[in-house]
């Protein structure tokens, strides 16, 4: 077991972990939604939506309580839920969207491919039933996350 002296601070990792999210998609208004579920049933999530500008690196306007929220919950993937997923949707028009993806291991965001994306979103939860794709919205995969901090933050 790790040493839980030298181990980094969960939500230092996931604001971190936002950040590099950021970096990933890019310049663009981003919809970030944070989902996990505990392993007896529990259920949490959280969303932040950002506005990113293009050519300002250093420059995200973010939803302060939707960050906080959204670390916050991240952070406690690793502590206490079993399974996490990111979704992030990133409007390309007023009428159409990317939508991305990706399983949350140890903390970290880890791309899931465009299949995966697709069946999280077209499926019914309740019944498993396969449930319409939604009009202008494009399914693709997550894109990697690199660990390393210091990024910018778009």
């Amino acid at each position: 077991m790790s040493d839980p002296t030298t181990l980094p601070d969960p939500f230092d990792t996931a604001a971190q972990a936002f950040e590099a999210l950021l970096d990933a998609l890019g310049p663009g208004r981003h919809h970030l939604v944070c989902s996990a579920h505990s392993a007896l049933g529990s259920f949490a999530s959280a969303s932040a939506t950002v506005e990113c500008a293009p050519g300002d690196q250093d420059q995200a306007n973010a939803d302060y309580e939707g960050w906080l929220m959204f670390c916050h919950l991240l952070a406690q993937t690793s502590i206490t839920f079993r399974d996490a997923a990111i979704f992030a949707r990133t409007y390309t028009t007023d009428s159409t969207s990317v939508l991305r993806g990706w399983s949350v291991i140890e903390g970290w965001p880890q791309p899931m491919a465009a299949a995966d994306v697709f069946a999280a979103y077209c499926t019914d939860l309740a019944t498993g039933d396969p449930i319409p794709p939604e009009p202008g919205t494009d399914y693709q995969a997550g894109t990697p996350v690199p660990t390393a901090s210091g990024g910018s933050s778009c």
